[in-house]
């Protein structure tokens, strides 16, 4: 029987309880601070040192601390925030100004498995005494949580997109039922993994086979992001973008789309139909070895349907998602993942940077 997953998560804390002993309870995407496959996540290491370098670019704000260690021996770490991206930050009124090369701040994170130098950011207390801290975790040190309230949209904006917005025709958010890690756990579905299925996903190394750490994403990773994403109607084709990486998925209505040439890629060929008020897309031709950010491999054989459709007055986006891949999965995957809508919310460039080194200038 085809498995439905109704993500629901429980508000998810994690218990500071001593510097050293501290047990991961998320396990995140983007930031993936607390994700063991990525990060040392067993130990809490904690930092005090001085802001030397601030890199406010995507696909991770990152700034660099100078440290003295008791011995007097100075070592530099890259300090990198987890949200998806600088934009989920300014939204939250936390921008690059705030973090002033010169500050002495103190931090708490886990270290990088693929570089011991980096240090997932969980808290970091600046000196005027506010302390960020990554998702719903308590306070480390303060009680002055930083980008506590979400900046106001302009009202103009919000006018515009009420008048302008048409159907599924829309920029949506997040899923308003996440209150955990941004995408579908793997532990949802891996039992539905074939054998050669669980062989592939034992080999994944995130430190040397994660695509995202060069700025490259593909399908379906892409359409749970917890990020914006807008649907366009361009006449004979919808354009599906997404926030993150600058993403433009093609939709084609026509139904001869189904025999252009189209080649492989990370996305795939999508070909579109209206039954009556819902959008169903057929998507093959993906060439994307991951079904997941976790390495939940996917095959070249493997196609999606989507249904996209309004509810709840036209402030939610019903999506589900169905994936088959008979060499990887048992039978078919399918996902809930609704969106919802916040009138004004528009989307940014991205403007990806894997590397401090590729930063221009």
């Amino acid at each position: 029987m085809t498995k439905i997953l109704r993500m629901r998560h429980a508000l998810t804390i994690l218990g500071m309880t001593t510097s050293c002993c501290v047990a991961p309870l998320v396990l995140a995407h983007h930031s993936t601070v607390a994700n063991p496959a990525l990060y040392l996540a067993e130990n809490l290491v904690e930092l005090e040192g001085e802001i030397i370098e601030v890199l406010w670019r995507n696909p991770h704000a990152r700034v660099r601390l100078k440290v003295v260690d008791d011995a007097g021996e100075e070592k530099t770490w890259e300090i990198e925030f987890g949200p998806a991206g600088v934009m989920s930050l300014e939204r939250r009124g936390i921008t690059a100004d705030i973090f002033r090369p010169g500050d002495r701040v103190t931090a708490a994170g886990f270290v990088s498995r693929w570089s011991r130098d980096s240090l997932g950011l969980l808290h970091l207390l600046l000196p005027d005494g506010r302390e960020y801290i990554d998702g719903n975790r308590e306070p480390r040190w303060s009680n002055f949580r930083l980008g506590s309230e979400s900046r106001p949209i302009d009202a103009t904006r919000v006018e515009a997109a009420r008048r302008e917005a048409e159907g599924i025709f829309r920029v949506w958010g997040a899923n308003p039922d996440r209150r955990g890690p941004p995408h579908p756990r793997p532990s949802t579905y891996d039992y539905l993994l074939t054998e050669r299925g669980r062989e592939l996903a034992a080999t994944f190394n995130p430190p040397t086979d994660h695509p995202e750490l060069d700025c490259r994403q593909g399908m379906p990773t892409t359409m749970f992001d917890p990020v914006p994403m807008q649907l366009i109607d361009a006449g004979d084709r919808i354009l599906l973008r997404v926030e993150e990486y600058d993403i433009e998925r093609v939709i084609y209505l026509d139904p001869e789309a189904a025999d252009l040439d189209v080649p492989a890629s990370p996305l795939g060929r999508s070909v579109g139909r209206w039954e009556s008020d819902t959008l169903v897309v057929e998507t093959d031709r993906v060439d994307w070895p991951y079904f997941d950010p976790y390495g939940t491999p996917q095959s070249a054989r493997t196609r999606y349907v989507e249904t996209f459709s309004i509810a709840e007055e036209g402030n939610r986006l019903n999506y589900v998602f169905t994936a088959i891949d008979p060499e990887m999965f048992s039978e078919p995957v399918v996902i809930e993942w609704p969106r919802s809508w916040t009138p004004g919310v528009e989307l940014q460039q991205f403007d990806c940077v894997a590397d401090w080194e590729d930063t221009p200038g």
